[in-house]
């Protein structure tokens, strides 16, 4: 599993795992990403691009791997065209692996296909919570009539449920023990959290119909 950087948008710092392990001189020495812009320094050690970069800002620029000092003359300016062409041809998996993607290919076909796959994927708008193509995601949200609202996780609400109910608890105790004023304001509070409550347990147990009538449909 490596970093890679320089394969397009789409594959820009995600980690993709390799059928094949690379060769040392394939990852950079010093942060072990897979870039396609690499330099060589007079140690020869292999460094991509950003490192590099990093390095030559310090007033004595040294190999962070064995402390090799270095001037700049030392390391080659240009892209190491060499490095790059047998990376493109190295076979990966696509980030999506793990969600049943079987892509198995070229790294430099990679970007393509993540490409037209973010067009054909659906994503659920969180106004109106229907599944959307993402290609027409955001002209969909614009023009949603959904409410909006805060999106909590069926997992997440009961803890803020509790959280909720103890904090209305804690309240109601105090509320006995302070002046007619300062009741009004915990009474208000008190209202607002019991509205809270309701909403966000309807929420979720919308959430929980919707996800067992999907099940259904499979």
């Amino acid at each position: 599993m490596y970093r890679v950087c320089g394969f397009g948008d789409h594959t820009e710092w995600e980690i993709v795992e390799f059928l094949e392990e690379l060769d040392d001189v394939q990852v950079c020495s010093w942060c072990g990403v897979v870039s396609t812009k690499a330099a060589v320094l007079s140690c020869s050690h292999m460094v991509c691009e950003e490192c590099c970069a990093i390095a030559y800002k310090a007033a004595v620029p040294v190999c962070w791997t064995d402390n090799d000092k270095q001037t700049l003359s030392s390391v080659v300016p240009q892209v190491d065209h060499s490095l790059h062409s047998a990376l493109q041809y190295r076979k990966v998996h696509c980030v999506n692996f793990d969600r049943s993607c079987d892509y198995a290919d070229r790294i430099d076909q990679l970007n393509e296909h993540l490409r037209r796959a973010a067009l054909s994927t659906s994503r659920s708008v969180s106004k109106c919570e229907e599944a959307v193509v993402y290609k027409y995601l955001v002209s969909h949200y614009k023009a949603c009539k959904g409410v909006a609202g805060v999106f909590v996780r069926a997992v997440d609400g009961q803890p803020l449920l509790d959280d909720i109910e103890n904090a209305r608890r804690e309240l109601e105790q105090a509320f006995a023990l302070t002046s007619s004023e300062v009741r009004d304001t915990v009474g208000s509070l008190t209202d607002q959290l019991v509205m809270l409550r309701s909403q966000l347990t309807m929420r979720l147990g919308g959430r929980t119909d919707n996800g067992k009538l999907s099940d259904c449909k499979q």
